[in-house]
Protein backbone atom coordinates (compact mmCIF):
# COMPACT_ATOMS: atom_id res chain seq x y z
CA UNK A 1 0.00 0.00 0.00
CA UNK A 2 1.17 3.22 -1.26
CA UNK A 3 1.35 5.68 1.65
CA UNK A 4 0.08 8.94 -0.39
CA UNK A 5 -2.97 6.75 -0.67
CA UNK A 6 -3.85 6.03 3.00
CA UNK A 7 -6.82 8.59 4.57
CA UNK A 8 -5.14 9.73 7.69
CA UNK A 9 -8.08 11.35 8.53
CA UNK A 10 -10.48 8.16 8.56
CA UNK A 11 -11.74 8.48 12.00
CA UNK A 12 -12.94 4.52 12.43
CA UNK A 13 -8.84 3.49 12.14
CA UNK A 14 -6.93 6.93 13.34
CA UNK A 15 -7.34 8.80 16.48
CA UNK A 16 -7.75 11.94 14.73
CA UNK A 17 -8.08 14.06 17.88
CA UNK A 18 -5.21 13.53 19.31
CA UNK A 19 -2.68 14.48 16.12
CA UNK A 20 -2.89 17.98 18.03
CA UNK A 21 -0.37 16.23 20.64
CA UNK A 22 2.02 15.59 18.23
CA UNK A 23 4.41 18.45 17.17
CA UNK A 24 5.86 17.19 13.74
CA UNK A 25 3.99 15.20 10.93
CA UNK A 26 1.62 12.64 12.29
CA UNK A 27 2.57 10.26 9.19
CA UNK A 28 5.73 10.26 9.98
CA UNK A 29 5.81 9.51 13.83
CA UNK A 30 3.19 6.26 13.05
CA UNK A 31 5.29 4.94 10.06
CA UNK A 32 8.69 5.44 12.57
CA UNK A 33 6.38 3.67 15.52
CA UNK A 34 5.44 1.21 13.37
CA UNK A 35 9.54 0.50 11.72
CA UNK A 36 10.85 0.82 15.42
CA UNK A 37 8.19 -2.44 15.61
CA UNK A 38 8.93 -4.53 12.84
CA UNK A 39 13.03 -3.34 13.22
CA UNK A 40 15.97 -5.06 15.19
CA UNK A 41 15.30 -2.25 18.28
CA UNK A 42 16.06 -2.24 22.13
CA UNK A 43 12.68 -3.21 23.73
CA UNK A 44 12.58 0.20 25.22
CA UNK A 45 12.27 1.63 21.95
CA UNK A 46 9.42 -0.71 20.92
CA UNK A 47 7.90 0.10 24.08
CA UNK A 48 7.56 3.24 23.10
CA UNK A 49 6.40 2.72 20.13
CA UNK A 50 3.34 1.02 20.87
CA UNK A 51 2.55 4.00 23.36
CA UNK A 52 2.66 6.34 20.35
CA UNK A 53 0.56 4.20 18.53
CA UNK A 54 -2.04 3.55 21.49
CA UNK A 55 -2.34 7.42 21.60
CA UNK A 56 -2.97 7.96 17.23
CA UNK A 57 -4.96 4.63 16.10
CA UNK A 58 -8.54 2.96 17.32
CA UNK A 59 -7.56 -0.27 19.55
CA UNK A 60 -8.67 -2.54 16.53
CA UNK A 61 -6.55 -1.54 14.32
CA UNK A 62 -3.84 -1.11 16.60
CA UNK A 63 -4.45 -4.98 17.58
CA UNK A 64 -4.68 -5.91 13.58
CA UNK A 65 -1.11 -4.25 13.07
CA UNK A 66 0.44 -5.90 16.30
CA UNK A 67 -0.29 -9.05 15.30
CA UNK A 68 0.72 -8.79 11.98
CA UNK A 69 3.17 -11.61 10.94
CA UNK A 70 6.56 -9.22 10.54
CA UNK A 71 6.11 -7.82 13.35
CA UNK A 72 7.73 -10.28 16.31
CA UNK A 73 6.17 -10.03 19.78
CA UNK A 74 8.15 -8.09 22.27
CA UNK A 75 5.97 -8.84 25.47
CA UNK A 76 5.73 -12.34 26.91
CA UNK A 77 2.03 -11.58 27.44
CA UNK A 78 1.45 -11.11 23.94
CA UNK A 79 -1.56 -13.81 23.02
CA UNK A 80 1.22 -15.46 20.32
CA UNK A 81 3.27 -15.76 23.02
CA UNK A 82 0.75 -17.67 25.11
CA UNK A 83 -0.46 -19.69 22.26
CA UNK A 84 2.93 -20.73 21.37
CA UNK A 85 3.78 -21.61 25.57
CA UNK A 86 0.40 -23.93 25.48
CA UNK A 87 1.36 -25.54 22.11
CA UNK A 88 4.94 -26.46 23.44
CA UNK A 89 3.87 -27.69 26.93
CA UNK A 90 1.39 -29.42 25.35
CA UNK A 91 3.96 -32.27 24.61
CA UNK A 92 2.93 -32.99 27.91
CA UNK A 93 6.15 -34.44 29.72
CA UNK A 94 9.95 -32.48 29.65
CA UNK A 95 12.03 -33.07 27.20
CA UNK A 96 15.19 -34.13 29.05
CA UNK A 97 13.73 -35.90 32.28
CA UNK A 98 10.43 -37.40 31.15
CA UNK A 99 9.10 -35.40 34.33
CA UNK A 100 5.13 -34.60 33.65
CA UNK A 101 4.57 -31.86 36.85
CA UNK A 102 5.53 -28.09 36.55
CA UNK A 103 5.99 -28.08 32.89
CA UNK A 104 7.24 -24.63 30.92
CA UNK A 105 7.97 -23.85 27.83
CA UNK A 106 11.61 -22.88 27.10
CA UNK A 107 13.18 -20.91 24.19
CA UNK A 108 16.50 -23.23 22.85
CA UNK A 109 17.70 -20.21 21.04
CA UNK A 110 17.04 -17.08 23.55
CA UNK A 111 14.27 -14.87 23.49
CA UNK A 112 16.53 -12.27 23.28
CA UNK A 113 18.81 -13.16 20.61
CA UNK A 114 15.84 -14.44 18.31
CA UNK A 115 13.22 -12.56 17.95
CA UNK A 116 12.00 -14.40 15.07
CA UNK A 117 11.87 -17.78 17.13
CA UNK A 118 9.86 -16.26 20.00
CA UNK A 119 6.90 -17.88 18.37
CA UNK A 120 8.41 -20.63 16.63
CA UNK A 121 7.27 -24.07 17.54
CA UNK A 122 10.98 -25.20 16.41
CA UNK A 123 12.64 -23.12 18.66
CA UNK A 124 10.49 -24.68 21.36
CA UNK A 125 10.95 -27.28 24.08
CA UNK A 126 8.93 -28.50 26.90
CA UNK A 127 10.90 -28.36 29.83
CA UNK A 128 9.82 -29.12 33.92
CA UNK A 129 10.64 -26.57 36.12
CA UNK A 130 13.54 -27.86 37.35
CA UNK A 131 15.08 -29.00 34.10
CA UNK A 132 14.10 -25.02 32.80
CA UNK A 133 16.17 -23.64 35.68
CA UNK A 134 18.75 -25.58 35.36
CA UNK A 135 18.79 -25.02 31.79
CA UNK A 136 19.10 -21.11 32.57
CA UNK A 137 21.14 -21.80 35.78
CA UNK A 138 23.94 -18.92 34.47
CA UNK A 139 21.94 -16.49 32.65
CA UNK A 140 22.02 -13.38 34.48
CA UNK A 141 18.73 -12.25 34.07
CA UNK A 142 16.39 -15.86 34.92
CA UNK A 143 15.06 -15.87 38.63
CA UNK A 144 15.52 -19.45 39.47
CA UNK A 145 12.28 -19.76 40.99
CA UNK A 146 8.70 -18.96 39.96
CA UNK A 147 6.25 -19.92 42.27
CA UNK A 148 2.98 -18.64 43.30
CA UNK A 149 4.24 -15.88 44.80
CA UNK A 150 0.39 -14.79 45.97
CA UNK A 151 0.16 -18.11 48.52
CA UNK A 152 3.80 -18.04 49.17
CA UNK A 153 3.88 -21.16 47.54
CA UNK A 154 7.14 -22.81 46.09
CA UNK A 155 7.09 -26.43 44.65
CA UNK A 156 10.85 -27.30 45.15
CA UNK A 157 12.01 -28.90 47.52
CA UNK A 158 13.57 -27.13 50.39
CA UNK A 159 17.35 -27.51 49.38
CA UNK A 160 16.58 -25.90 45.70
CA UNK A 161 14.57 -23.06 46.66
CA UNK A 162 16.45 -20.28 45.56
CA UNK A 163 13.41 -17.41 45.81
CA UNK A 164 12.28 -14.19 46.67
CA UNK A 165 10.65 -16.43 49.51
CA UNK A 166 14.18 -17.25 51.05
CA UNK A 167 15.54 -13.21 51.27
CA UNK A 168 14.78 -11.87 54.55
CA UNK A 169 13.55 -15.66 56.46
CA UNK A 170 14.80 -15.96 60.11
CA UNK A 171 14.86 -19.42 61.61
CA UNK A 172 13.81 -18.01 65.48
Amino acid sequence: MDVDSINWNNKAVFKTWNYRYIGEDVRAVIIDAIAVLIGDYEIGRKQAAVLLLKALLRDRFLKFLLNYEDIYPFDRNDPRVREWTKEVVSKGECEMCGSKEYLEAHHIIKWADYPQGRIDIKNGMCLCHNCHTEEHKYDQSYNPCKCNHRTRECHLEPSKQACIHQVGRRDD
